[in-house]
C-alpha cells in the first residue's frame, strides 16, 4: 500500500470513441481487471483486483482515477469509506485494516477464522466469520460486541436497520436475525437482497421481508433492481425479465441473450449478458436494442444528472464502456 498515485487525468491509459448502431460509445481502461465486488462511496466506485492486489478509486462522472493502490491485501472482499480513508476487509488475510487515503495503515485487527462476509451500518462494521461468529467493530476498530449464530451462514445483510444472515441448502433454517431464533422459509439459496426482497437464486423464489409472502418466478435468478415502484428480476434459466409489484408479477418479457445484471436508468431498462459480452436496452420490453461491450460485463452505473447515458464495467478486460444516446 506504499505506492499510491493521485490521478486527475481522464484515466491513465487509452480512450476510444466509436459508434455502434447509432449510439456513441466511449471505452476507457481503468487499470483494474477481475474486480468482482465493487463498492460505491461518495459518488466514486472502488474497484479491487484480489489477484493482483490492486485497488482503484474511480469517479464515474469525471472519468478520472482519484487514487490507485498497488498493494491492498491478500484477498480483499469489501472496502468501506471512512472520513480520512478506507476500511479494508481481507478474507484470507483474516483481518480488517483502517488505512488513510495515502495508503498508510492506521490500525489492523485480526481474527482466528477467515471472513465470510461483512457490512457497514451506523458507523459499525459487522464481520461474519466462517462458522457463524459475528464481530461488531466501531470506526476505530474496537470490538463493540460479538455474537454467535445458530449455524454457519453464507451471507450477511441488513434490512430496516436489522442485521441478519442467510443459509444455503439448509433443511432446518434459511434466515436468522441477531437476537432472534432462526426461521425456515422454504428457500434454497437466499443470496441476494434488494430493498424488501430476499431472493432465492437457485430456487427462483422471492421472499418479501415486509409482507412475509413468497412469489415463485423461475430458477437461476441472476439479478434484481428496485426503482421505487417495481422490482425488475432476471432469470438465466429462461432469459426472462419479471416485473414484480405488490408480490405479483405485473408483466414479463424475454431477452435475446442470457441476462446476468439488470438496472434501470431513467426510463431505460438495461441488461448485461456476461457470457455473450452484450448490453441490452429497452423502454417497453418490446423493442430491445443490443450492443457489444468488453469481456465479461459485470456492472451497470448511472451517471449523475444524465438520464440518457450509462456506463458498464467489464471485469475480464478492465474496461469501462460509456454509452451515450
Amino acid at each position: 500500500m506504499r505506492k499510491i498515485f493521485k490521478m486527475i487525468l481522464l484515466c491513465w491509459l487509452v480512450s476510444f470513441n466509436f459508434l455502434i448502431f447509432g449510439i456513441n460509445v466511449e471505452k476507457l481502461f481503468i487499470g483494474v481487471k477481475y474486480s468482482f465486488r465493487n463498492f460505491q462511496a461518495d459518488g466514486s466506485v472502488i474497484f479491487v483486483d484480489p489477484f493482483s492486489k490492486k485497488m482503484v478509486v474511480y469517479d464515474i462522472s469525471s472519468k478520472s482515477i482519484i487514487y490507485s493502490y498497488n498493494y491492498i491485501g491478500s484477498f480483499v472482499i469489501s472496502v468501506y469509506r471512512h472520513e480520512n480513508g478506507y476500511f479494508i476487509i481481507d478474507r484470507t488475510g483474516q483481518y480488517v485494516a483502517k488505512i488513510s487515503t495515502d495508503g498508510q495503515q492506521l490500525k489492523r485487527i485480526g481474527f482466528q477464522r477467515r471472513i465470510q462476509g461483512s457490512l457497514m451500518q451506523d458507523d459499525k462494521i459487522y464481520i461474519l466469520l466462517e462458522g457463524g461468529e459475528l464481530h461488531v467493530l466501531d470506526k476505530e476498530l474496537n470490538r463493540a460486541f460479538t455474537y454467535k449464530f445458530s449455524g454457519s451462514p453464507a451471507y450477511i445483510f441488513s434490512w430496516n436497520g436489522k442485521v441478519f444472515v442467510t443459509y444455503l441448502w439448509n433443511d432446518n433454517y434459511d434466515i436468522e436475525f441477531i437476537n432472534e431464533p432462526p426461521k425456515e422459509l422454504g428457500l434454497t439459496t437466499p443470496s441476494i437482497l434488494v430493498e424488501d426482497m430476499l431472493i432465492d437464486t437457485r430456487g427462483g423464489q422471492i421472499y418479501n421481508l415486509k409482507t412475509g409472502k413468497i412469489t415463485k418466478l423461475a430458477s437461476y435468478i441472476s439479478s434484481a433492481f428496485y426503482d421505487g415502484t417495481n422490482y425488475y428480476i432476471t432469470s438465466m434459466s429462461n432469459s426472462t425479465v419479471y416485473i414484480v409489484q405488490n408480490d405479483s408479477i405485473r408483466s414479463s418479457f424475454k431477452l435475446p441473450y442470457t441476462p446476468t445484471t439488470v438496472k434501470k436508468v431513467g426510463n431505460l431498462m438495461i441488461f448485461l449478458s456476461a457470457p455473450y459480452n452484450k448490453v441490452m436496452v429497452t423502454t417497453d420490453g418490446k423493442e430491445i436494442k443490443v450492443y457489444d461491450t468488453g469481456d465479461y460485463p459485470l456492472e451497470i452505473f448511472s451517471i449523475e444528472n444524465f438520464q440518457n447515458m450509462f456506463a458498464v464495467y467489464c471485469t475480464d478486460s478492465g474496461d469501462m464502456y460509456y454509452y451515450y444516446y
